[in-house]
């Protein structure tokens, strides 16, 4: 159950990482045209997309790692036993 949730966190995160890149994309080249009022909000909703699928990649990344550690510290103390 805890390796599902840990690769949906990174699945979701790894979406809106790739979301705010093409944003920050799209916002550098239209740095050129008559968008320069909607620049501001658009390099919001990037830094934002980019600093929430960090937090949930890595989240869901550490969820993944714990998981495999109780795993293996569970299999060590049914061997010793």
């Amino acid at each position: 159950m805890r390796s599902g949730f840990a690769a949906g966190l990174m699945g979701i995160g790894g979406i809106l990482i790739s979301f705010g890149t093409v944003i920050v994309v799209l916002a550098f080249l239209g740095r050129r045209g008559d968008t320069r009022t909607e620049l501001p909000a658009m390099i919001t909703v990037a830094a934002g997309s980019l600093v929430v699928g960090a937090v949930l990649f890595g989240t869901g990344y550490l969820l993944g790692r714990l998981g495999q550690n109780s795993d293996q510290s569970a299999r060590s103390e049914r061997g010793s036993a």
